[in-house]
């Protein structure tokens, strides 16, 4: 059995960061040796034919999809199954980086409350007070739970979901 192919085959599998002791004992090796894969690894997925690359999150490790491929498979992941409505919602935060829950009303519409409440309880979405609405931001669960590097890849990660939330009103 060839350790890299192992190795890549444990990332693809995993849903969340792996950790270099983890790796090295699926890979039956040191954690030198894991880490020294884990480079080949990620020197060999650099090459642009490849859709995916490795990332390194402090002592643990995760494969992602090529941003500029995010767009034609995200329909494939396991949250496919959210309400298009949260996505929405999703999106528009990510678009603007904040935004209120009344600017996302007019576009949206009224269900907007359901989702921007189910969002928090998920963890995707952090609001504060404002005057008589709420501030949305995203958090760090929900760029965990879409495997982004960070909240700031969010924006390029929803291009186009935006677009076809300013033409479909949900109430």
């Amino acid at each position: 059995m060839h350790k890299k192919a192992l190795l890549e085959a444990a990332l693809f599998m995993s849903f969340k960061p792996l950790e270099i002791k983890e790796i090295a004992k699926i890979l039956k090796s040191d954690e030198e040796e894991a880490l020294r894969l884990l480079e080949e690894l990620k020197k060999d997925l650099e090459n642009e034919e490849r859709g995916i690359y490795l990332v390194r999150l402090g002592d643990k490790f995760k494969l992602y999809v090529k941003p500029e491929y995010v767009r034609f498979v995200r329909h494939l992941t396991p949250y496919s199954d959210m309400k298009k409505g949260l996505l929405r919602v999703l999106a528009l935060i990510a678009y603007k980086g904040e935004i209120t829950q009344c600017e996302i009303v007019k576009v949206i519409g009224n269900r907007t409350y359901e989702y921007v409440r189910e969002l928090e309880q998920r963890g995707f979405v952090k609001s504060v007070r404002e005057g008589r609405t709420k501030k949305l931001v995203l958090t760090k669960a929900f760029a965990d739970y879409f495997g982004l590097r960070s909240v700031h890849e969010a924006k390029k990660f929803f291009e186009g979901v935006v677009n076809e939330s300013e033409n479909e009103r949900d109430d």
